[in-house]
């Protein structure tokens, strides 16, 4: 850190572009588009251009496209479907028919249905809780041109506001329903939160997992337990192509990595990857490999946190994997 630091001296004056590439914004779990947030910051770099980088929307915790949107909304009519009372095969009908990702609807929804199994007051105040927090994040994230314009405009989610950037925020744990719902989960339960490992005041939708958490809080609600190390939960969501897989992720990683660092060092990277950052890159100047240099140390930062990009990056052996394929140009 200490030469990261001499080289920033070095530079003297720092452009004022270079503080707003989104180093600093960089989702420490990898973005569910991995690796799409580190091949913008390396092209704002590359391009050095303070409107272009003022105009960006940075790919960082809590950007979310129309797709995963889409994607959210389907499941959430299960959880109302289930909620309501019906059975399974009536949301499988409208999801077969209508639902953003064509897969298997009535395993879906016969599964979750198995999965909570019987019905009590807790489960259904820990669904309703759920979906809540589900729909919110649906609402709340932002696109480029999405920003809580069109979904969930019908919902009361908490009062409105506007963030550091003018985008709408909404805050859920002011909504008078969400604290009644935790109150009498703590009149039942005083350790219900046990049950849920996303953060139920900003639903994690960008995280790359997000429908694999979504399967497991299910699953610990439905067995009234939170879910063990080691426990085997069942891909009963059938989520496996909303996040990447690992196994290529882990592989591209240590191959951009491994150009990062050979570009900064006046170094000529060679393969496929390395061939797409100094494309991206461009010429080199003294803040563009400060730029990198600082942009590498804050990967492996992350990397070394525990739940951190290092889950992505660093599979752990007999995990589940994701299907999806990582988009690299």
């Amino acid at each position: 850190m200490r030469d990261i630091v001499a080289m920033e001296q070095e530079l003297g004056q720092v452009p004022e572009w270079a503080s707003a590439v989104g180093i600093g914004l960089l989702a420490p779990c990898g973005h569910y588009k991995f690796p799409e947030p580190l091949l913008q910051v390396i092209s704002l770099i590359g391009s050095s251009n303070p409107a272009v980088i003022k105009d960006t929307l940075k790919h960082q915790c809590y950007t979310v496209e129309r797709d995963r949107k889409k994607a959210a909304q389907d499941y959430a009519l299960c959880l109302d479907a289930w909620l309501a009372g019906t059975s399974p095969e009536i949301p499988a009908a409208e999801l077969s028919a209508l639902a953003h990702r064509k897969i298997n609807w009535p395993s879906v929804c016969e599964e979750l249905w198995r999965v909570l199994g019987k019905r009590t007051e807790k489960k259904e105040l820990l669904v309703e809780r759920i979906l809540i927090g589900l729909r919110h994040a649906i609402k709340a994230t932002r696109w480029d041109d999405e920003r809580a314009a069109e979904f969930g405009r019908d919902q009361y989610l908490g009062n409105f506001q506007r963030g550091t950037s003018d985008d709408p925020v909404f805050d859920l744990l002011s909504s008078p329903r969400v604290k009644r719902i935790e109150k009498k989960l703590g009149l039942i339960d005083s350790q219900w939160r046990s049950l849920v490992s996303v953060d139920l005041g900003f639903w994690w939708l960008c995280a790359p997992k997000a429908f694999r958490l979504l399967e497991r809080d299910l699953w610990a609600v439905g067995k009234d337990s939170p879910v063990e190390e080691g426990e085997k939960v069942s891909g009963f969501l059938k989520c496996e192509d909303t996040y990447p897989n690992q196994d290529e992720a882990a592989k591209w990683y240590k191959s951009f990595c491994d150009a990062l660092g050979t570009w900064w060092k006046d170094e000529t990277p060679t393969g496929r990857v390395a061939d797409e950052v100094r494309r991206r890159l461009g010429d080199r100047t003294p803040v563009k490999k400060w730029l990198v240099r600082l942009l590498l140390k804050k990967l492996k930062t992350y990397e070394r946190t525990g739940g951190s990009i290092g889950a992505l990056v660093n599979p752990i052996p007999n995990h589940k994997r994701g299907r999806g394929s990582i988009q690299t140009c």
